[in-house]
């Protein structure tokens, strides 16, 4: 039997459970979808499905949705039969982009009104609630970002593939937060995929095999994808003020898609500003946004929804309109503060009390503070030795929003 070059192989090594791993088992492809890998796994052999595969876990499999959620038990047989992590396969998973992404895959555990209303960047906090109301799902019927879209691919991602084995389904481009292909800067077509296999492109040219030219999206929404792309994939973006974690960024995106989808009627003064967002986009607000989520808008409605979304957010980056949100000042640049010299000391009439050691670090800390301020080279210096305390990533991410705090840009790669 020829096995292909890019297929693990594994026959005398045992798992845990004296089962032996799969023969053959691609290698999970980078922000692939677990049900995507495991599609990709039974196309190596003639008559199993990946619901075999499941199956022969001998674990109680039923109902379980390999891309939603995915007990750890069942997790860690697939990592023994694929020889991998079980944490690299939570990471196919929706799952595995909590509580970042959103708070839970159970929808009775995310709540809408913290999801979409704890941030105001546009608007001001608390504008229009009656209307906001109107657009809340019942409860325990809503996961932020989630909707029922068909699968999306981008179709020159597809073309620059070396061979079928690897043609496979990308989470990122599942959920419409992200609307185009960050590398090709062209839109995401939906699409029938076969993993492993071939792909059915829906837009596609009578009497023809190929997909239709694709279409490239505007400069603005390739923007908001990049940092959306960048937040799933590193876990933080770069804002005007700084750096932000990727849960700030998905929920400040979230406020932005809810208060563009809000009447101009219930607006007031700030009619104008999201009447101007709008007509800069060429589009008409849709309709449905007054009563609907955006997650259960059509795809053509959340594209539309999305491009405002983008637009507000550059322009408000570039001061081009006024916002009167509290988060409103994370998309802008932080202004350089100088700190006031004092006045000159004069001579004491009483003992200069005893200095001790303790003061000369302080003032040191001071001016390292005050140089990194306005120097990149001392804010990376002074980082890196603040770094060394850090012993988890969560220490990381702390001493970040410390810097942001104090005035300190990290904008190095």
């Amino acid at each position: 039997m020829t096995i292909p070059a890019d297929v693990s192989t594994a026959h005398t090594v045992l798992d845990h459970d004296g089962h032996r791993p799969w023969p053959l088992h691609p290698q999970p492809l980078r922000g692939e979808t677990l049900s995507s890998w495991l599609a990709r796994t039974s196309e190596q052999y003639s008559s199993i499905t990946a619901a075999d595969l499941l199956d022969g876990l001998g674990l109680d499999t039923s109902g379980v949705d390999p891309d939603r959620y995915t007990p750890e038990p069942v997790l860690d047989a697939l990592a023994q039969r694929g020889i991998c992590t079980a944490e690299r396969l939570r990471e196919m998973t929706l799952a595995g982009c909590t509580p970042w992404l959103l708070d839970s895959t159970d929808p009775a555990e995310c709540d809408f009104d913290t999801y979409v209303h704890q941030f105001s960047v546009l608007l001001p906090p608390g504008l229009a609630m009656a209307d906001r109301r109107r657009r809340t799902p019942p409860a325990g019927t809503w996961l932020p970002w989630v909707s029922t879209l068909d699968t999306r691919a981008c179709p020159l991602c597809i073309d620059a593939l070396d061979t079928d084995a690897d043609i496979a389904v990308m989470m990122a481009h599942q959920y419409p937060m992200l609307t185009s292909c960050t590398k090709h800067l062209c839109r995401l077509e939906f699409c029938a995929v076969i993993p492993g296999r071939l792909v059915f492109w829906d837009r596609t040219p009578p009497g023809s095999d190929e997909h239709a030219p694709p279409i490239p999206v505007s400069a603005v929404v390739a923007e908001i994808d990049r940092r959306t792309a960048a937040a799933l994939t590193s876990g933080s973006v770069e804002l005007g003020a700084g750096r932000v974690h990727a849960a700030v960024w998905f929920r400040l995106l979230r406020t932005v898609v809810d208060e563009v989808s809000t009447p101009l009627v219930r607006t007031g003064w700030w009619a104008k500003p999201l009447s101007a967002i709008w007509k800069s986009t060429g589009c008409s607000r849709p309709l449905r946004t007054s009563w609907v989520p955006f997650e259960k808008l059509r795809w053509d409605e959340q594209a539309n929804v999305l491009f405002a979304a983008a637009t507000a957010i550059i322009a408000v980056e570039n001061d081009e309109i006024a916002a009167s949100g509290a988060e409103a000042a994370l998309l802008r640049p932080r202004l350089y503060e100088p700190v006031d010299p004092g006045t000159p000391p004069t001579r004491p009439r009483s003992p200069v009390p005893a200095r001790s050691a303790w003061d000369g670090v302080i003032a040191a800390i001071d001016a390292a503070v005050a140089a990194a301020r306005v120097d990149s080279d001392a804010a990376r210096s002074l980082f890196g030795f603040a770094r060394t305390g850090c012993r988890t990533e969560d220490d990381v991410d702390e001493l970040a929003y410390a810097f942001v705090e104090l005035g300190i840009r990290l904008d190095w790669d």
